[in-house]
């Protein structure tokens, strides 16, 4: 009776066929196995690449004890209620994840907000403010990308150009060449600062500092100025509840545009 462990007699060509079968085989499964991690590690990156949110940070000017300007309105109550409701827009289109420089009600100062910003290194910036004027006469809407000589200038424009085209579907009258100015601080002898705005035709560069939440940005990087809070007028189109949503809207629309127009190779 033949053993358990007995084998019958293989001369030493079968051995070697069977020994070849075997490392083939092998050989194969490895092929296989390192075709299934190559092809996984490609599909990874690439979902990883094309699912991957856009971060937009969301600056609502001024908070806490810094109202801003007021007049028929807050300044700080437009801009809390505006960035709320666009960061509710961009959060439901699921490609967006928002960073809010604060939270309602809490005040922060520029440094502070500016540096959260840099941390987070968003994908787009957009601060929100509102105007005013000496008398209820000034109004419409305008917006401040980094200035030239700014890395980021030029696709700060052009996120500003589809923020003022939007705007101004929804109804905003612009202020500037387009809506779209930029914005500098000019230090006197007395170690002041006066405001110096410029319409986006003029493209010098001035060695003057810009406003707080556009610097140090390297995305692109606009602030806005919603309406006039000291014009009746405009603050019931883009300051009362419905104007801001309205403007949340423009915002949004403006956000998705800019970023698909990057995707199309930065056709507008």
């Amino acid at each position: 009776m033949k053993g358990k462990n007995w084998r019958e007699y293989q001369p030493p060509r079968k051995q070697k066929k069977r020994r070849r079968r075997r490392k083939v085989r092998l050989q194969a499964k490895l092929i296989l196995l390192l075709f299934l991690f190559v092809l996984g590690y490609v599909g990874f990156q690439l979902y990883f690449h094309y699912s991957k949110p856009y971060i937009i940070g969301l600056d609502a000017g001024h908070g806490g004890v810094d109202t801003g300007a007021v007049g028929v309105i807050r300044e700080v109550d437009l801009t809390e209620k505006t960035t709320a409701k666009l960061a509710e827009l961009l959060k439901a289109d699921g490609r967006f994840r928002v960073v809010l420089s604060r939270n309602e009600g809490d005040g922060k100062s520029i440094t502070d907000r500016n540096k959260l910003f840099q941390r987070a290194k968003p994908s787009l910036v957009l601060s929100i403010h509102a105007n005013s004027g000496e008398d209820a006469s000034a109004f419409g809407f305008e917006c401040y990308p980094s200035p030239p000589g700014k890395t980021n200038y030029e696709e700060s424009l052009v996120f500003a150009q589809y923020i003022a085209k939007e705007m101004e579907g929804a109804g905003a009258r612009l202020r500037g060449t387009d809506g779209i100015r930029f914005g500098y601080y000019v230090p006197d002898e007395e170690g002041n600062s006066d405001k110096l705005l410029l319409d986006s035709t003029d493209t010098k560069i001035y060695d003057y500092d810009t406003f707080g939440m556009l610097k140090n940005m390297t995305c692109p990087a606009v602030l806005v100025e919603q309406c006039f809070v000291t014009n009746q007028q405009d603050v019931n189109d883009f300051g009362s509840d419905e104007g801001c949503t309205k403007a949340a809207e423009a915002y949004y629309h403006g956000i998705c545009k800019y970023l698909e127009s990057l995707e199309h190779g930065g056709e507008k």
